[in-house]
């Protein structure tokens, strides 16, 4: 399908101004520099996020998508990521990355059990500065504090 779409374009008479002409965009049909619609777009993103390569661009295919791996990718690398969500019950517990030399502080997500940093060394400084930069996070409790499913006491 090809949208015929006639848009205005914008002269700027401000002399100091770096861009002399501007296209006016259509909501929800065109984006700057785009080659697709907003629609069409998106399924692209969804094609990427699930397949990407080489079977993203057979899917593409059957579905009448004129893209290659390349452009599936690239829509992948361009799409933010997503902001994780602050733990309700934030688990610390310290780990050696290799065998009694060198120590790491582990914060889990007790509820979902998402690791969500592995910080250097065992000292309480990491984690209270890891706390400032993530805002709204619980106190972290020891697994211990934690009876429930998958949690062993020691």
């Amino acid at each position: 399908m090809v949208i015929d779409l006639a848009v205005r374009r914008l002269v700027c008479d401000a002399e100091d101004c770096t861009r002399r002409t501007f296209v006016e965009q259509v909501a929800g049909l065109t984006i700057r520099y785009g080659r697709r619609t907003v629609a069409l777009l998106e399924v692209v993103q969804a094609i990427a996020l699930v397949l990407a390569g080489r079977a993203g661009a057979r899917l593409a295919g059957i579905l009448h998508i004129v893209v290659n791996r390349g452009t599936l990718l690239n829509a992948l690398m361009a799409l933010s990521d997503p902001s994780p969500r602050s733990p309700r019950v934030l688990g610390v517990d310290d780990s050696a990355t290799r065998r009694g030399r060198k120590y790491g502080t582990v914060l889990v997500d007790v509820e979902t059990r998402a690791v969500l940093d592995l910080l250097p060394g065992r000292e309480k400084e990491p984690v209270a500065l890891w706390l400032t930069r993530h805002p709204g996070t619980p106190a972290p409790r020891h697994r211990s504090d934690l009876p429930g499913p998958g949690w062993r006491l020691r």
